[in-house]
């Protein structure tokens, strides 16, 4: 009997070992990728990032050239205008407007399943260039366009990221769950000092496999995402920010699981056993 709920106990430490490694993971992610607003708190330092800046300003302009609002004889007149006041763009609302825009657009799209264009309205850049424009060259009247969509990136379909919606509910319960299954394992085991000890190799375990996250995390992104123009540096950024939150965690984890092994050895060594039944 002694030796079944030892099996059982076993079991549970085992389940307690995995979701615990689940669980530090599964509640970043459900409150910086899967959550909007922890999204857009992490994306938000990229848009002083002079090569994001660059992508949409430099994309707005070749938009109002394109469109035929500006015309062609006085075009390359205006371009170098307009290219100055590109470069001031990240510093108007106008550029904090279009960025927001972008990322609840990618935000969107990595989590939809399927292939998704990530599109921006321009036309709020446009409006700044074109009131510059016309500052330059006083007989030009142009009216700015009421919308100016430019897609900036595709986002490909079959992701592993379409999935990680589901750790939004279940990410806060794998902690409580673990913790449940190691409680139980020590009440039922027939040789609880023992288990006791085991609960905390389980935890020293569920760290181990959470480190090794924060040091393998670029292999699980997609290559086809993490190697894409626009979103590849992105997800880069995520992935440092991951492995920047995690480390010290899965340290603290361990530290517990740790202590729990001593405890439960000193349990073993100090504690007398029960006396074998004559």
């Amino acid at each position: 009997m002694t030796s079944l709920r030892d099996a059982l106990a076993s079991l549970l430490l085992l389940a307690a070992t995995v979701l615990g490694a689940l669980w530090l993971p599964a509640l970043w992610i459900a409150d910086h990728v899967v959550d909007q607003d922890g999204f857009l708190a992490i994306t938000q330092p990229l848009a002083d990032d002079p090569e994001f800046r660059t992508t949409l300003t430099d994309q707005a302009v070749a938009a109002l050239l394109d469109d035929g609002r500006i015309p062609g004889w006085i075009a390359d007149r205006v371009e170098p205008v307009a290219q100055e006041q590109a470069a001031r763009l990240s510093e108007t609302e106008a550029y904090d407007t279009m960025w927001r825009a972008a990322m609840v657009q990618v935000h969107h799209a990595l989590l939809t399943p399927g292939a998704d264009d990530v599109v921006v309205d321009l036309a709020p850049a446009a409006d700044a260039l074109l009131t510059r424009v016309e500052e330059v060259v006083p007989l030009l009247d142009l009216d700015a366009p009421e919308s100016l969509p430019f897609t900036i990136a595709t986002i490909p379909g079959g992701s592993v990221l379409e999935k990680l919606a589901v750790l939004d509910v279940w990410g806060p319960r794998l902690g409580w769950a673990a913790l449940a299954c190691a409680v139980l394992a020590v009440l039922v085991a027939g040789h609880r000092r023992a288990a006791l000890a085991g609960a905390g190799v389980a935890a020293i375990l569920a760290a181990a496999a959470v480190w090794l996250l924060t040091v393998q995390v670029e292999t699980l992104v997609p290559d086809r995402l993490d190697q894409a123009d626009f979103i590849g540096p992105l997800l880069q950024v995520f992935e440092a920010r991951l492995a920047a939150d995690l480390a010290p965690q899965a340290m603290i984890l361990a530290g517990a699981g740790a202590a729990t092994v001593v405890a439960g050895a000193l349990a073993l060594a100090l504690l007398p056993g029960r006396r074998a039944r004559r």
